[in-house]
Formats: structure tokens, sequence, C-alpha cells
């Protein structure tokens, strides 16, 4: 179970690191490019709450694996 917790919150982990990725692409592609000609500028309130909700979920994430960290080291405690 433990490796599957781990596994589970790595694949998430990533998948929140790249939804955080394209936040910072959609908002860097907008200020770089001359508003007078480029393309109209994402939602910028939405972009924070994607990055805040990718935030969130990555340290929901980060502390399953810490919780089965410590459980594979209780276990490895019992079996020495």
């Amino acid at each position: 179970m433990s490796v599957q917790a781990v596994n589970n919150a790595m694949s998430a982990m990533m998948a929140q690191q790249n939804r955080l990725d394209g936040v910072a692409e959609r908002v860097a592609r907008w200020r770089a490019t001359d508003p007078a000609r480029g393309p109209v500028p994402p939602d910028l309130v939405r972009e924070v709450i994607e990055a805040r909700q990718a935030l969130r979920t990555f340290e929901v994430n980060a502390a399953v694996l810490r919780a089965a960290d410590r459980l594979t080291g209780l276990l490895l405690d019992e079996l020495a």
C-alpha cells in the first residue's frame, strides 16, 4: 500500500507541476507580447486561482508522501 501511495502522490505532484508550468507560460506569453498587436491577455484572476489550486494539491500530495515515509519507517522499525 505504501508504494502505491508514493506512486500516486508523485504522479499527482508532477501533474500539478505541469499545471503550474501552463499558468506561467500563458502569463509570460502575454507579458512578452505587444498588447497592441498581441493576443487577448489571459484572465489573470483565473490564472491565479489555477496556480493556487495547483499549489494546494501539490502540498496535499507532499503530505501523503510524508505519511507514507513515516509508515514505512514504523514498519521497518517493527521488523528490526
